[in-house]
This record gives structure tokens, sequence and C-alpha cells, in this order.
């Protein structure tokens, strides 16, 4: 839903290509960026997460998205935006370029996401 309002032609990209922007952001947090980002910038995901909350891994993501933006739509129309996605580092994505952008996610999205998280968290147990 945040892709779709934040970065429309990205959301569309992945509806064109048949999958999910949610599959690549859970393979990315599952790894912890390992092997997608630079280490300080794994380092900041980290210190962000843990001291301004859970809701950033997907502030983060988006960031990730829109930063990328180009990169998909170009690998859309070459049809292997899921390999792009999955196997390619996140060349030039920093955390301090795009941390005013979470921080207006943030007050935009925050009470939402902490109740859907929670709602998931629940349905889980």
């Amino acid at each position: 839903m945040l892709l779709k309002t934040e970065v429309p032609l990205v959301f569309s990209a992945f509806h064109m290509s048949g999958f999910t922007p949610s599959q690549i952001c859970q393979q990315w947090i599952t790894q912890c960026f390992w092997n997608y980002l630079d280490w300080i910038e794994i380092c900041h995901y980290i210190a962000i997460c843990v001291f301004l909350g859970p809701d950033y891994q997907i502030y983060i993501c988006i960031s990730i998205l829109k930063h990328l933006q180009q990169d998909i739509l170009k690998h859309t129309q070459s049809q292997n935006l899921q390999v792009f996605l999955k196997e390619e580092a996140l060349h030039g994505f920093r955390v301090s370029d795009y941390f005013e952008y979470m921080e207006n996610l943030e007050q935009n999205y925050r009470p939402m996401l902490l109740q859907e998280m929670k709602n998931i968290r629940v349905q889980s147990m």
C-alpha cells in the first residue's frame, strides 16, 4: 500500500512483473541486507530500527525502492526485474540520503503500520 502511494511507478513495475514488493523486501530484511548494502549502511539500518522502531524496516525498503526506481523500470522492460533485485547489490544507496524522507513516512504512516505489525505478531502466536 505504501509503495503504491509513495512510488507508483515502482508499484506498477512489480505488478507487471508478476511478483510482489514484499517478496523482495522480505528477502532483504531476512538477510539483514547482507550482500545488498555496504557494511556501514547495514549498521545504520540496524541502529535505526533499534532506536527508532520496527516500522523503519518498511521505510528503508520503500526508500531503497525509490532510490532504484530508474533501474527497476529498466529491468522491468528487459523482463529481469526479479533477478536484478535478488542478485544485485543496492549500489549507491545511503541511509543518510533518505533519512528525511523516512521521517516523513513515519509521520504519515506510523500509527497504521505499527498496528498492522502488532496484528501480524498476534496472529502468528
